[in-house]
């Protein structure tokens, strides 16, 4: 599949991930989304029912595993792009944003409490840096030119993405 050997180029920009098993694909979805993660996180809860019903004791102790595997869903609608070079530049940019996700463990932090998860803002400034930069360094590995500027690499993927029916069935 084709989404599978754009993960392996990426991985190459992710040297602590390469142990991770990810698995990515096209779903449908909102074309308001492109892409999303998801990775199943297990919660363990630790206390002693005996003395918390005879009120001994009320410490009940909760932990959270890290995942071991992630999957990545990709907007189907990207099908639609004819041009699969230019496919692959979006789904890998697309990629390395939510690898980065992935690398930062943002699924476990923001899992904690939704009122803190609402609070946070998870794209700001830096994340957006760190995305162009590591899609620059992919671009290099490959022989690619380098893009110059953030602003530049958004307003191409806006024009490519608006070029696509995505109301079409």
């Amino acid at each position: 599949m084709e989404c599978t050997e754009w993960l392996n180029e990426v991985k190459n920009v992710f040297p602590s991930l390469k142990r991770k098993f990810i698995y990515v694909d096209y779903e449908k979805m909102s074309h308001k989304r492109l892409a999303c993660v998801k990775a199943k996180i297990e919660q363990k809860i630790n206390f002693n029912p005996e003395s918390l019903l005879l009120g001994e004791s009320n410490r009940i102790k909760k932990t959270r595993s890290s995942p071991k595997e992630f999957e990545v869903l990709i907007n189907q609608d990207l099908k639609r792009l004819v041009n699969p070079a230019l496919r692959k530049q979006i789904v890998q940019y697309l990629l390395i944003h939510e690898m980065l996700h992935i690398e930062s463990k943002d699924l476990i932090t923001l899992s904690k409490n939704y009122s803190r998860r609402k609070k946070r803002k998870i794209h700001v400034n830096e994340f957006e840096g760190e995305v162009f930069r590591r899609f620059n360094k992919l671009r290099e590995l490959k022989g690619i030119m380098q893009i110059e500027k953030r602003e530049h690499l958004d307003i191409a993927i806006n024009k490519i993405l608006e070029s696509i029916n995505w109301h079409k069935k």
